[in-house]
């Protein structure tokens, strides 16, 4: 897998770049330009239903598909399984058919945003391996992630596409475990994606695009 920082020179966007409540997303300015160079695509959104996402995207021409993933996740596992953070094999692999129930190579891009960091460290990883697998081969993935100094704990945050370079972030709900990831943790992560640049930003959030 080959990782890289953003190019030299491509620093925090100045505030008069953005639009009231929006701030520049250099990972979604990336995933513009490849949706921009496609045609009739697939693409996952695991943030929830977003009218911003969905007009966003299928404006573009494109197929969106939504789901709440960390919603799904507090639905299919009981209190005591979240709480212990004991999933066995059989669990998960059910977890994984009901909320990613894909035929493999199917879908074309994904919109992660912050989600994977909320779900247990076996639990994220094959949540994000069975993406890799529904995944056609070249595939964008775009995902946040909470930086080491938000501790072990974080609030998720809604993303919001206002247009091709610009997202709208803001706190949802409480308060959450996280699992929290150094770059290096980011690369070990995405293993199984060929390629994976990382993106600077003013705030908190790391943001990544990985190429399948």
């Amino acid at each position: 897998m080959i990782s890289r920082p953003l190019p030299p020179g491509a620093g925090a966007p100045p505030a008069q770049d953005a639009t009231p409540g929006g701030r520049r997303s250099y990972a979604l300015e990336s995933m513009s330009q490849w949706l921009h160079s496609q045609e009739r695509l697939q693409i996952l959104d695991f943030g929830g239903i977003n009218q911003h996402n969905l007009d966003y995207v299928t404006g573009l021409g494109h197929r969106l598909y939504s789901d709440d993933l960390l919603l799904s996740y507090e639905c299919f596992f009981t209190a005591e399984e979240r709480r212990t953070q004991q999933f066995d094999s059989a669990r998960m692999e059910d977890f994984l058919d009901q909320t990613l129930d894909f035929p493999d190579q199917s879908a074309d891009g994904a919109l992660l945003w912050d989600t994977l960091q909320f779900l247990p460290g076996p639990l994220g990883q094959a949540v994000l391996d069975r993406v890799h697998r529904v995944l056609a081969p070249d595939s964008l993935v775009l995902a946040l992630f909470h930086a080491e100094s938000a501790g072990p704990e974080a609030i998720q945050q809604c993303c919001r596409i206002l247009d091709e370079r610009q997202l709208m972030v803001a706190p949802r709900g409480h308060r959450r475990p996280i699992v929290t990831f150094t770059p290096r943790g980011i690369e070990k992560f995405f293993r199984r994606f060929q390629a994976l640049k990382f993106f600077l930003t003013r705030d908190n959030l790391q943001e990544i695009i990985a190429r399948r």
